[in-house]
């Protein structure tokens, strides 16, 4: 689960990357047509053109790229990106090439120093851009191409016998074939050093990744078992289940189980059992939740659910009565739809009893269950049974029945045995409409 939880937040990031890195090329691409349309860097004015054009329509590749992208289409527009940045850089290069030519023949003796403290800039840019992209793999692909783009560009510059280094002000300046030895190692340190902060910036967003993923699932499973009020408040106060102590707790527990549900379940298909048990589940949680309740476990058709856990409400006998009755209300409401599409009405049994519980972690290392147990639950369980004999679908104990205000018609039965239970206890049959 943690697998699957990490690689939906990773590709949610990744797309959040793709869409922000093409924005920000884009953005470049276009700030860098409009500054050269208005201030040319070459007197040839097709060479000008040619480049604003370049850059016109890479901008706008990079702006749909960064609008569609999404969980869908990831893969396919980040090679998109990856192509359309090869192929910008490859006519870019072919363009400033032939401006370098047409430049030679006006400076017979060449300008190579003053290429070279150039050549680093839109390299270094775009590595730096490509960060943004949240891929080591891609980072690391970008880091070869544009120390090979730089290999190949300013090799012929630094083996031309012309070209030396120097850091005199005066060289540099009448000179245009002295590579600035400052500025040259200035760009070498900052290009290396893009390359040393991305690695710690990606290093970091995968721990983070990773820390997300835990939460995340944590959260999911909080939403499974707690209603919105009660997740969110363990959120903010950050209690830890894991390390949670086992306290004496009065809870309010409570069953409820499909009546005939083997009977039935033998003439449906394995696909339809598993659906009709998803749709009465679903509606249980949702009465659950309402009543700030907590879901404890699925049982084959039985639902048990606790009122009073991980926090104490006050009222949480009377929050169990009144999730029992909001069930009744939403089965019948069920059973409506149900009984339009010509299938089976469906009837429950609910049994709730009141006391002292264990509340805490169950379980080995390899697997913990958050649930209550104690002679509470048993009993419970065994009132939800009982129901069948009294031939009614609400049995409360005495217990419960002295903690909530009942409007219901009711009848009570004094010192009845619990199935296991040496002591009897007093029950009270509800009668809801």
């Amino acid at each position: 689960m943690k697998k699957v939880v990490q690689d939906i937040m990773l590709t949610k990031k990744f797309v959040i990357g793709l869409k922000t890195a093409s924005f920000l090329y884009g953005f470049a691409s276009l700030l860098a047509a409009t500054f050269n349309f208005m201030f040319p860097f070459t007197e040839k004015e097709e060479l000008v053109l040619q480049f604003c054009l370049i850059l016109a329509i890479s901008s706008i590749i990079h702006f749909l790229i960064s609008y569609f992208s999404s969980e869908k289409n990831y893969k396919i527009f980040l090679g998109a990106l990856i192509i359309q940045i090869m192929l910008q850089g490859i006519l870019m290069n072919k363009i400033n090439m032939a401006d370098i030519a047409y430049t030679m023949n006006i400076i017979p003796s060449g300008i190579s120093g003053r290429l070279v403290d150039y050549a680093f800039f839109f390299p270094t840019l775009f590595l730096a851009v490509s960060i943004v992209l949240f891929r080591i793999k891609v980072f690391i692909f970008f880091i070869f191409l544009y120390i090979a783009v730089l290999t190949l560009n300013l090799s012929p510059f630094l083996f031309d016998e012309n070209v030396y280094f120097s850091i005199n002000k005066l060289d540099i300046f009448f000179d245009n074939n002295v590579v600035n030895r400052a500025v040259f190692m200035r760009n070498i340190l900052l290009f290396f050093f893009i390359i040393l902060i991305g690695i710690a910036i990606l290093w970091q967003a995968n721990r983070h990744a990773q820390s997300s993923a835990d939460f995340e699932k944590n959260n999911m499973v909080l939403g499974r078992y707690f209603s919105p009020d009660i997740k969110n408040e363990i959120e903010e106060t950050g209690l830890n289940f894991s390390e949670y102590i086992p306290k004496n707790l009065n809870v309010a527990v409570l069953f409820t189980d499909i009546v005939g549900f083997t009977k039935l379940s033998e003439k449906m298909e394995p696909n339809d059992v598993l659906e009709l048990l998803s749709e009465y589940q679903t509606i249980m949680v949702e009465c659950i939740f309402e009543f700030n309740g907590t879901v404890d476990k699925f049982i084959g058709d039985a639902v048990m659910a606790n009122f009073g856990t991980p926090k104490s409400y006050g009222n949480d006998a009377q929050n169990a009565f009144d999730c029992a009755k909001k069930m009744k209300s939403m089965l019948h409401e069920w059973n409506k739809n149900r009984n339009d599409n010509r299938q089976k009405v469906i009837e429950h049994r609910i049994g709730i009893h009141y006391g002292e519980c264990i509340v805490g972690n169950v379980g080995g290392e390899k697997r913990v269950e958050y649930t209550v147990l104690g002679d509470t639950v048993n009993v419970a369980s065994r009132l939800c049974d009982l129901s069948k004999i009294f031939n009614n679908d609400l049995l409360i104990s005495k217990a419960l029945y002295d903690q909530i205000e009942i409007v219901e018609e009711y009848e009570e039965f004094d010192s009845h045995p619990i199935k296991g239970r040496k002591e009897k206890i007093d029950l009270i049959r509800v009668f809801l409409d």
